[in-house]
């Protein structure tokens, strides 16, 4: 199973995996997008990632691996790293 908190659901929007308002909408629209493989891994790289990297205020993008593919949907403002 994908579990999906509030770090998943705003990675996952901001990538453009996912357009989706809530977790809920979140977990379900993964399923549909992401190997099963992966599923187990995505909360575990996903919510460590949220906490120090790409955070919901001041995102650190420019500290950040995926910087230059990343499309920021939703990034207005970008933290200093």
């Amino acid at each position: 199973n994908i579990c999906v908190d509030t770090h998943v659901h705003r990675i996952s929007n901001r990538f453009g995996w996912v357009t989706t308002r809530t977790p809920e909408q979140t977990e379900q629209a993964l399923y549909a997008v992401a190997p099963r493989r992966w599923w187990v891994l995505i909360n575990l790289y996903l919510v460590t990632w949220g906490q120090n990297i790409c955070r919901p205020v001041y995102p650190k993008c420019t500290a950040c691996a995926v910087e230059p593919i990343c499309p920021r949907i939703g990034v207005t403002r970008v933290g200093k790293s």
